[in-house]
This record gives C-alpha cells, structure tokens and sequence, in this order.
C-alpha cells in the first residue's frame, strides 16, 4: 500500500448541492477512484451502503460519519463533503445533516484503523468552534488546514 495523506484537498468538497446519502457517497467514491486511492468505485459505494444498512451514521450536530472497509481502498482516506443545505441523512430517522466525512480503510493489515479515524474526528467535532468553522469557511485552503488539525 502506497502512505499517502489521510486528509487530501483533492477529496474536500464544499457546498455542494446534493442533498441525497447515495448521491454523495457515490461522488465522493468517484473521485478517492480518480485519485487512485480507490480500485474499485461501485464496490466502495457498497461497502458503505452495507455499513449504512447495519446502523445510520449521523452523530447529531449535523454531522455523519459513512464509512467502509474493504480491500479495494488502496490508500486510507477521510474525505469532507460540506452540502450547501442540511438534509436527511436517512429515511425513517430525524436527524439531518450538512457536513459529512466520509472514511476509506482497507479491509486488511489495517485493524481498527476506521475506528481510531472516526474517534479523533468526532473527537474534534465536538468542539462548537470547529464545527462552525467547517460550517462557514469558504475557502478550501483553510478548510483543509482546519481538518488537518485532526490528529490522524
């Protein structure tokens, strides 16, 4: 496996106008794909869904964590989609959202790195501050050294 950053600006997606869980995924897939990070798009967006199934991942303060591991990621990878309007993340569920992470982790030779990811991020995210920053900031650049604030 090629050690390439966690957090890259190529995966920083800010005020998007999707407003669908499927939608996004599959966006953010496409382009951890054309940054060879991924091998495989389709079955990235399935390892994702399937988590999906299993359990929302919506954390309250207008936050989701989707996250999948599967052997086709090449590169780990947390990437930040930032939609222009808050939306429901899932049917049947309350909670909405605006800034989504999105995770990458191998299946293998990896352990519990999804887990050490999505705990330093909601970690950060708990601190209002942060949380507005990523909500207001327009600019990518800074966008991108807010988030590699997050010890990963």
């Amino acid at each position: 496996m090629v050690k390439t950053n966690i957090i890259t600006s190529d995966l920083i997606f800010l005020d998007e106008n999707l407003v669908n869980k499927t939608e996004i995924i599959h966006r953010i897939a496409k382009k951890a794909k054309d940054i060879n990070y991924l091998s495989d798009e389709n079955a990235f967006v399935d390892s994702v869904m399937k988590r999906e199934e299993e359990v929302p991942t919506a954390i309250g303060h207008g936050i989701a964590i989707p996250h999948g591991k599967t052997d086709i990621v090449k590169n780990p990878f947390i990437a930040f989609f930032r939609s222009k309007n808050k939306f429901k993340w899932t049917e049947g569920f309350e909670e909405e959202v605006q800034l989504i992470f999105q995770v990458g982790v191998p299946e293998t030779g990896t352990e519990k790195l999804h887990l050490k990811f999505i705990s330093e991020v909601s970690k950060k995210l708990l601190h209002e501050d942060f949380r507005n920053q990523l909500l207001t900031t327009k600019d990518a650049n800074k966008v991108f050294e807010l988030l590699n604030s997050i010890k990963v």
